[in-house]
């Protein structure tokens, strides 16, 4: 099945990063209900729930005690979620304290990634109750590569994260920052094929409910690219 459930970029994650993750996804999961929804949960509430707390019998951590890897496994995990989710809860992130450029990229990308793994999965379903996986037809087999696009695309997104993280870990800024400016730009043509999909196979009042509307670079970053 056409999915990133199976996470294989854990195999570059430390354990306690692999763990923290997990926490963070099984958090947005644990929302769901009649009663409870991250959806509609504050910002605030949502940082405070997932940086505060290393684990179940761990001490509390302060809003910084979560690593850069951390914080892009939130915001990827909040997205794949709900993409508007993603997007609000780094929206407020950023706001209540500023990003380095390359810090906020890899939170950019993260949601990017998280969106496209919301839409492979929700597109996938749909694509099989209309039989595109049942038939080797040219319409189908459309459907097919391109949601298989969306699977590479964003798997080689986490793993180039994985990696700038680990870049800045060794404090090789300068090449964290070239490799992370590589990276956006692969990120914005995903988020523009991640749509693409979404208006196909789920239709266009679907991708203006649940996708964020600047999936785009900033006119600055383009400069800056």
């Amino acid at each position: 099945m056409l999915s990133l459930k199976e996470d294989r970029v854990d195999a570059f994650r430390t354990a306690d990063e692999t763990a923290f993750r997990r926490r963070a996804r099984d958090y947005f999961r644990c929302q769901d209900g009649p009663r409870r929804s991250a959806s509609t949960a504050a910002p605030e509430r949502i940082w405070r729930d997932l940086e505060g707390a290393r684990g179940p019998d761990g001490p509390a951590a302060s809003p910084r005690g979560v690593s850069l890897i951390g914080l892009v496994a939130i915001i990827e995990e909040a997205a794949c979620h709900a993409p508007r989710l993603g997007h609000d809860l780094l929206a407020w992130r950023a706001a209540s304290e500023p990003l380095g450029r390359i810090e906020g990229r890899l939170c950019l990308i993260g949601r990017l990634a998280g969106t496209a793994a919301h839409v492979i999965e929700t597109g996938t379903r749909a694509a099989r109750e209309r039989g595109a996986f049942a038939s080797s037809l040219m319409g189908c087999r459309e459907i097919q590569e391109s949601l298989a696009g969306l699977v590479a695309g964003a798997e080689l997104l986490r793993l180039g994260t994985c990696r700038v993280c680990r870049l800045l870990d060794r404090g090789e800024r300068a090449r964290a920052e070239a490799e992370s400016a590589l990276l956006h730009g692969r990120a914005v043509v995903l988020a523009r094929d991640v749509r693409a999909v979404a208006l196909s196979l789920l239709g266009e009042r679907w991708a203006e409910a649940n996708l964020p509307a600047d999936d785009r670079p900033s006119g600055s970053e383009r400069k800056k690219r």
